[in-house]
């Protein structure tokens, strides 16, 4: 069903890698990256989402669904890193506007919640105000959302 959904969505896949895909939709400044994998060790991650950084500058792309579904762990150093580092980045080339979908378990969201505690902790000066993350429940909420906005 997701393939057939990003089909007919007419998604580019711009990227894949073991843990990762990233699509584009067509004639828009959305990008999707997916979650392949229950884990995505730290390295993988940073390497992932540099590639991504390049093309999300390459295609103006403006806003990004981040689909974790597929995740069972969750990593503390590696939403820092992608919090503090990566976005600051992006926001900077025009990526202000972040969908999660987040796996089903409770805990998920709770460890998330908990993450961005200890970054704004960790990390006083850091604005989390300068780019808008929305969590949806799937990515035809984010599509439609995102269409509904431009």
């Amino acid at each position: 069903m997701e393939n057939n959904f990003l089909e007919q969505e007419q998604m580019d896949k711009l990227y894949e890698s073991e843990f990762v895909a990233f699509y584009k939709l067509k004639e828009s400044s959305l990008g999707v990256c997916m979650a392949n994998t229950e884990y995505i060790p730290i390295e993988h991650f940073r390497k992932d989402f540099h590639a991504i950084g390049k093309l999300i500058k390459e295609n103006e792309i403006h806003a990004l669904v981040f689909d974790k579904q597929k995740l069972n762990t969750f990593h503390q150093p590696s939403m820092e890193w992608y919090y503090t580092q990566w976005k600051e980045e992006l926001v900077g080339h025009g990526l202000k506007t972040h969908y999660k979908i987040l796996p089903s378990a409770p805990w998920f969201e709770k460890s998330v919640e908990a993450g961005k505690r200890d970054i704004k902790k960790n990390n006083p000066d850091f604005d989390f105000d300068q780019f808008e993350v929305k969590y949806v429940a799937s990515l035809a909420d984010a599509i439609d959302h995102w269409k509904g906005l431009n």
